[in-house]
């Protein structure tokens, strides 16, 4: 390992490691391998037969990943793309069927203190907020410099869940008659102006509910994640007499993420999902997942003092029963 690579702190390490319940001989994906900290812990418990798949969708992220896990040789790959292609990308690396899966939805500090990506408020960079650069397609800056205003409102109120969200679009459209919007600074200052202490009970940044709405609807967060789920349900291992089946450990950072995680597990481990006014089940719907966490895993006091930004993880887990 380099002394080059960015400081990185895992989230939630021992706990997705728990649930995974990584088997020396197994193979094992992460979709958001990010600088490789869950990897290179899952890494260490393989064996020499053992495989792990890295994928991220940032191209920057990826390498230093690759460069995190050198020591670890041939068992374990790495292939830059979004999860949501995750059963073209695992079919193409010859994985057909996993033991595990994981997604850690997060940021690393490395991406959020980059100035020139464009995902934090308090650095001056250009309003990009693509994961990707790569891939092309519209920019922050490009979404709040020609959506209409009940666009921007709506925007901000479904992914931003911002109360204040028509009095900051109406203030962004007027701001952007008087000068295109290019910087997160300039941006973060007109939402400042524009809600300042009116109807703020918490001291987070007016922007920071903002910079989440344009950071999902920019790399289609949620979309993704709808599509990765029942992709990544897909490759579960059934199980055999050395293996438990596969397991799928999902690490979110939001309400948004972690509703459709919730209700995806929820779904698929029911005995049941006809409508509730049918007066008996008629869907013939089998489980074909089982919970293994009855309640959301969170941080404990010791890891949030240890990384502040693990404050709002929540891990959920899940086990293939069909």
């Amino acid at each position: 390992m380099t002394s080059s690579l960015p400081a990185h702190q895992p989230v939630l390490l021992q706990e997705a490691l728990h649930y995974l319940d990584v088997q020396q001989d197994g193979t094992y994906i992460d979709c958001t391998a990010g600088l490789g900290g869950h990897a290179e812990a899952i890494a260490r418990r393989l064996g020499p037969t053992g495989r792990l798949l890295c994928i991220d969708q940032d191209p920057e992220a990826l390498e230093f990943a690759r460069a995190r896990l050198t020591p670890f040789g041939r068992r374990v790959s790495f292939v830059h793309a979004n999860f949501r292609e995750l059963d073209n990308v695992a079919a193409e690396a010859g994985v057909s069927r996993a033991n595990g899966v994981l997604f850690d939805l997060g940021f690393s500090s490395f991406q959020i203190e980059t100035a020139q990506r464009g995902f934090a408020f308090t650095l001056e960079g250009p309003l990009d907020m693509r994961m990707d650069p790569t891939a092309g397609g519209p920019t922050a800056a490009d979404i709040v410099n020609t959506w209409d205003e009940t666009s921007l409102a709506a925007l901000f109120h479904q992914y931003g869940e911002e109360r204040q969200a028509r009095r900051i679009a109406r203030a962004i459209v007027a701001a952007r008659k008087r000068q295109p919007l290019r910087t997160t600074t300039h941006l973060a200052s007109v939402v400042g102006q524009a809600v300042g202490s009116v109807g703020r009970r918490t001291p987070i940044n007016p922007a920071t509910r903002v910079f989440q709405a344009l950071r999902i609807q920019v790399n289609g967060e949620l979309d993704s994640l709808r599509l990765a789920l029942p992709l990544a349900h897909g490759l579960l291992d059934p199980g055999n007499t050395h293996h438990h089946p596969g397991r799928l450990v999902v690490i979110a950072f939001h309400s948004l993420e972690d509703r459709i995680v919730k209700q995806y597990l929820q779904q698929q481990a029911a005995t049941c999902i006809c409508p509730p006014e049918l007066p008996e089940c008629r869907c013939s719907h089998r489980p074909r997942l089982q919970i293994l966490t009855r309640r959301a895993v969170r941080p404990t006091a010791a890891e949030i003092a240890r990384n502040p930004r693990a404050r709002s993880a929540v891990l959920r887990a899940a086990e293939r029963r069909d």
